[in-house]
């Protein structure tokens, strides 16, 4: 790749992500609705959310297959390498795991996937993914501490290394799926979170690291904000049609490896500050409700409904996460800028 990467050729990326997927959305869109796979609403969610029964989902796919042919296109200009492949690949296995669980909700069982097997589903991904990223990395794997640089991850430290990468990377993949709740959340903070992590790519190319990875974490960044930004086309309030898991997990995938990538995965404490809250926000429902027998903290999690049943508006929700996702995203760069 020539010097002038960063400057010029994420331009065309994002350009034609973003492109793509509004094409692909005013072609898919009737097709979904042809095909009759309408989301069902949870019972058990907010009442004003039961009038969305029937949208349809599997929009996920408006913004991956723009972003896999991005994707493979550029590889093809510019020679196929293995990092790109490998961020690609853990975004598609993702998604394929939404996809099998959005398919059984709709044409099978609206519980879809049971628990067990789509964790054993992602935790083989991301084991995969891990096992390539600590044994096959054209460099060696490294981590980024501010006040110290960057700490090689060598030896015998790749194997607890190894256990925090498929635990991370589970998490975060679920935790920007419990964010899809509202119309519009998870494309909005997504679209920050996508520039945030570009910028994020920048700040680490200035420490004078190898760019390997670099160069193909922000041209991900960038096609994931740009596919959510074309998407919020169709899924702002009121959603004409929901990614589904799909799209969210693979997009929780997306974020996680790129943080990896950068050597930072800590950065999405801030930058996607409101994925670990909405998670975090379940984890203590639902231990504070079997601790006290039947007590609540929040009115309902995840922590979004929690503000709809206190008499947020569903735009309202959306402005407010975003706001925080925008001062969260400027600390973490500023933290990585220590580095």
């Amino acid at each position: 790749m020539n010097q002038n990467w960063f400057s010029i050729q994420p331009i065309w990326i994002f350009a034609a992500v973003l492109l793509l997927t509004l094409l692909s959305g005013l072609i898919g869109l009737p097709i979904l609705r042809r095909l009759g796979v309408g989301q069902t609403v949870r019972d058990d969610g907010p009442k004003t959310h039961y009038v969305k029964s029937g949208t349809p989902t599997f929009g996920g796919f408006f913004f991956l297959v723009p972003i896999a042919l991005v994707t493979i296109v550029f590889q093809m200009a510019n020679g196929f390498s293995s990092p790109e492949m490998a961020l690609l690949l853990i975004l598609l296995t993702f998604g394929f795991a939404g996809f099998l669980d959005d398919y059984i909700k709709v044409r099978i069982s609206k519980k879809g996937l049971s628990v067990r097997q789509k964790t054993v589903l992602l935790l083989a991904f991301s084991s995969g993914f891990t096992l390539w990223y600590l044994l096959a990395l054209p460099v060696e794997p490294f981590l980024l501490v501010p006040g110290l640089g960057a700490l090689p991850i060598l030896g015998w430290w790749k194997i607890p290394y190894g256990i925090f990468v498929v635990i991370y990377l589970f998490f975060i993949a679920n935790s920007v799926n419990l964010t899809d709740g509202v119309d519009g959340l998870a494309s909005s903070v997504t679209v920050m979170t996508g520039l945030a992590l570009a910028a994020a790519g920048l700040v680490v190319q200035r420490l004078d690291l190898d760019t390997t990875l670099t160069r193909p974490a922000v041209a991900l960044s960038l096609m994931l904000a740009a596919g959510c930004l074309g998407f919020l086309a169709f899924n702002h309030h009121p959603a004409k049609v929901f990614m589904g898991d799909t799209g969210s997990q693979a997009l929780g995938a997306g974020v996680a490896a790129i943080a990896l990538f950068y050597g930072a995965p800590w950065i999405l404490l801030f930058i996607g500050f409101i994925y670990v809250a909405e998670s975090l926000s379940v984890v203590i429902q639902v231990a504070y409700f079997k601790r006290t027998g039947g007590k609540r903290i929040f009115r309902m999690s995840p922590i979004h409904h929690h503000f709809e049943l206190g008499g947020w508006k569903e735009n309202k929700v959306v402005l407010a996460f975003s706001a925080v996702t925008l001062v969260g995203s400027a600390l973490g760069l500023s933290l990585l800028a220590l580095a």
